[in-house]
């Protein structure tokens, strides 16, 4: 069995359309395991290699690309440094000048108090006890008892000399500033102040005893206005911004590794140490947004695409192909440069194999993953969708096989010029941007080799046939078109033209022009069965049909599309053309014989005349049945003027509709009117009037009495 009639039959498991491709919970479900598989790359960490801080480095780690980011810790040890350095704010205590005082003169009048009481009372030392406990009550702890017993053992004289001097003293030194620090010197300031006042040595130890006990700090630390001073001085600090340039060595191998090896390495991508489940979640959540909104867009714009869950999928493993390759590359080869990453190749094998259109948008679902990934950064990232799309334009431009060649050269040089940019963009010198230019250059050639081995791959896993498979069956060294060819070259020269017409139309309309023109160069292939039977390689002589029955002629004829069919399948034509010849006459009645059948009278039924086969689903089929009735018709006409050749097209057109035929081909009203137009101009140009070239003078004497066939423009 040929490999193109196994993929015939597997892609019968992945129906276009049908309950299966148009089930919304289908898509959903697809959608939720795409989330799933997508996550899972996003999520896993690996340390690769055994790298560890404080161990030697098992190999050589260099940069794949320029990177400058923060170094967190070197900032973190800065910003600190700076926010131990500040001085604490203090604040000065309008209060505590007066509040002393106003200690100062209540101990001395508790004292007085105290001694006058004791004085009237009998005397002894069992009183002297008493009172000295009565005020110790209150100043013992802030005094002392000995201060207190020698306060009381001043005469009211001395007691009023002694309480004026320390207020006085005290009030003076806490008119200044003092600080917790400076009590000591506040102290002996008063001890020389009570130095120099003619006082009794009791009178001045008490002077300064007490004063001592009411001297403190004058200021205090505003905790809210340090804590200011040390956020602005946190704020100040600038982060430490570490630049490594593309290929420079991170850590050599045998080397002791740090904390600042591991993190530069893990924001290169080479590394994922430990599970951040922010990022992890933030990179799922993003991811799965990115892939719902993809679906609804193609729900919504590009309704063809939402139909083929096989689309759907074989998009969904491109994707997820990517990712998984990318993530694997990172862990096993985080150094290598990103410039050898065939980057367009996502969006090239979606043109493909689905639509240009869908590769868009793929491409840019794959350079987000790879944001997400690690793998690529800001210019790499710009790089590579200017790169891919670049390429899906000119690969959707494949018309003939020598333009894979010119892709494939378009692929190189672009790639090579991004990678150039991108890296001088990214701060690199000039010698080590030409060196990533070079990289981007081999990265186009291996994307050109791959899309060349991975097209059977996915066309024979997913049933698909790709543009490069129908340029292939366009070459007339096909051996089934050979046979058109030699066994009925009427019909082969009409389906030349109808394929001409088809693509053209095909170009106009936006539909698959490759899948156009192969299915009109096979769609009458049945006819090698019986070529004969078929006016367009009767060249002049017996039409068989005289000697047979309307009934008979039209089972003849309808007969060439289930022949074709036949042949189609047994030649290993993909799945797309066997459907535009099952499709090209739709159920369409064959008018001549029974319109034939009818004049002979008796009971005649229509549905005996109608071919057997499918309205045309896609509209690559119904451009080929329009083109194909066109050719055919116009070539009965006896004056090909635009006008008649156009006219007749609009009555073919016409009819198509009326019988329904058209209905189910998705053309909108605007597109047969496009189609209707191109192929009028088309086949206006083909027959045009021609005239006669005359006879020269001296040449017809030479052809006096003989036959000359005109000869034609």
């Amino acid at each position: 069995m040929s490999r193109q009639r196994l993929i015939n039959r597997l892609s019968r498991f992945w129906p276009k359309t049908g309950p299966l491709s148009t089930s919304l919970g289908h898509r959903v479900l697809l959608g939720v395991v795409v989330i799933v598989l997508a996550a899972a790359p996003l999520a896993v960490r690996v340390v690769p290699l055994g790298l560890n801080e404080g161990e030697p480095a098992p190999r050589t780690f260099r940069a794949p690309r320029s990177v400058q980011y923060v170094d967190q810790a070197a900032t973190d040890a800065l910003r600190q440094a700076a926010s131990d350095a500040v001085n604490p704010v203090y604040i000065f205590d309008q209060e505590a000048q007066s509040e002393a005082r106003q200690g100062i003169v209540e101990f001395f009048s508790s004292a007085s108090s105290v001694i006058a009481t004791s004085s009237g009372e009998m005397t002894g030392s069992i009183d002297a006890t008493r009172a000295v406990g009565v005020l110790a009550e209150t100043y013992g702890s802030r005094v002392g008892t000995d201060t207190i017993e020698t306060v009381l053992q001043l005469s009211p004289t001395s007691l009023d000399t002694v309480a004026r001097n320390t207020e006085g003293l005290v009030s003076s030194i806490l008119s200044g500033r003092i600080q917790e620090g400076d009590l000591q010197a506040a102290r002996d300031q008063l001890a020389q102040s009570a130095g120099l006042i003619p006082l009794t040595l009791t009178e001045r130890l008490v002077v300064i005893s007490v004063g001592n006990a009411y001297i403190e700090p004058t200021v205090n630390i505003d905790e809210a206005a340090t804590e200011r001073a040390g956020v602005e001085a946190v704020e100040r600090v600038a982060p430490v911004v570490v630049f490594v340039q593309e290929g420079e060595n991170i850590v050599e191998k045998g080397d002791i590794v740090t904390a600042r090896d591991i993190e530069l390495v893990r924001t290169l991508g080479g590394l994922e140490q430990g599970t951040d489940l922010g990022s992890v979640i933030a990179g799922v959540l993003l991811m799965s947004a990115l892939i719902a909104f993809a679906g609804a867009y193609w729900a919504s714009f590009h309704e063809a695409l939402w139909a083929s869950m096989r689309d759907l999928m074989l998009l969904s493993t491109l994707l997820l192909g990517m990712m998984y390759v990318t993530r694997l590359t990172s862990l096993l080869a985080p150094d290598i440069s990103p410039y050898l990453m065939p980057v367009p190749l996502v969006g090239i094998l979606a043109t493909l194999l689905v639509s240009p259109r869908s590769a868009v948008l793929i491409t840019a679902m794959s350079t987000v993953a790879a944001l997400l990934l690690g793998f690529a950064g800001g210019a790499q990232a710009v790089a590579a969708i200017v790169a891919s799309v670049a390429s899906i334009v000119m690969t959707a431009r494949l018309r003939r096989r020598a333009d894979m060649f010119r892709v494939s050269a378009f692929i190189i040089a672009i790639l090579g010029t991004v990678s150039f940019g991108a890296s001088l963009a990214s701060g690199n010198e000039f010698v080590t941007s030409v060196v990533s230019g070079g990289y981007g250059m081999a990265a186009g050639l291996i994307t050109a080799v791959l899309m060349i081995g991975l097209l059977p791959f996915f066309e024979s896993v997913f049933g698909v046939t790709s543009g490069i498979t129908l340029l292939e069956l366009g070459s007339p060294s096909h051996p089934l078109l050979r046979r058109l060819m030699t066994e009925a070259p009427g019909t082969y020269s009409h389906s030349v033209m109808t394929a001409n017409l088809a693509e053209t139309a095909a170009e106009a309309i936006g539909a698959n022009p490759l899948l156009a023109r192969a299915g009109a160069y096979f769609h009458d292939i049945g006819k090698v069965r019986r070529p004969a039977f078929f006016v367009e390689n009767q060249a002049g002589g017996t039409n068989p049909h005289d000697a047979t029955s309307p009934s008979l002629s039209a089972r003849i004829i309808t007969a060439h599309v289930r022949e074709g069919v036949e042949l189609a399948e047994e030649y290993g034509l993909p799945s797309e053309v066997v459907d535009i010849i099952r499709e090209h006459h739709g159920t369409s009645v064959v008018a001549y014989f029974y319109d034939k059948a009818s004049k002979k009278g008796g009971p005649v039924y229509e549905a005996d005349f109608r071919y057997d086969g499918r309205r045309p689903q896609t509209p690559e089929a119904a451009l080929v049945m329009i083109a194909d009735a066109s050719e055919a018709a116009v070539r009965t006409l006896d004056k090909h003027t635009p006008e008649r050749i156009e006219a007749l097209i609009r009555a073919i057109v016409r009819g198509k509709i009326d019988d329904h035929q058209l209905d189910e081909s998705r053309l909108t009203l605007h597109d047969i009117e496009t189609v209707t137009l191109v192929y009028a101009r088309m086949l206006a140009s083909v027959y045009h009037p021609r005239i006669e070239y005359p006879e020269p003078a001296e040449k017809k004497v030479e052809h006096a009495g003989q036959y000359r066939e005109p000869q034609r423009a």
